[in-house]
């Protein structure tokens, strides 16, 4: 079983944003598995290092499809993402900086406490306003 498990709950109707969030806990699950296997810190920091980027290329998305739809709380959606980036790049200076010594396991802890909090919580308040909005330029 994946340390995180994608499930309906967690599907916002929006296949864009269901889409990336799917390719977030598959990132989470893979530096799950790589800790938990012993991986040399390369392979952690690498695994690490696509799921940061990955990060932003959602948060990029995800605003895009908001500002398109014109949602009203988009600037506290927009700060929840600054704070959470804010974290997670300091995060992997961490790891970069001292990988053995940094905590793995609280790592991964937070952020499969992050990505289904947020989707559920946060994500799911946006749903009704962007529904059937994308963020391809032709829409």
């Amino acid at each position: 079983m994946p340390f995180m498990e994608w499930s309906d709950r967690y599907a916002t109707g929006i296949e864009d944003i269901d889409n990336d969030h799917r390719t977030l806990f598959t990132f989470v699950n893979d530096l799950h598995d790589k800790i938990a296997d012993g991986a040399a810190d390369d392979d952690v920091g690498a695994t690490l290092a696509g799921l940061v980027n990955y990060v932003q290329v959602h948060f990029e998305r995800e605003e895009m499809i908001m500002t398109k739809a014109g949602y009203e709380d988009l600037e506290d959606h927009v700060e929840s993402h600054r704070r959470l980036s804010d974290r997670v790049f300091a995060l992997k200076d961490q790891f970069d900086s001292s990988p053995e010594t940094f905590n793995r396991g609280a790592l991964v802890e937070f952020m499969r406490g992050w990505l289904t909090g947020h989707i559920l919580y946060t994500d799911m308040d946006y749903v009704p306003a962007v529904t059937g909005v994308t963020d391809r330029p032709d829409d």
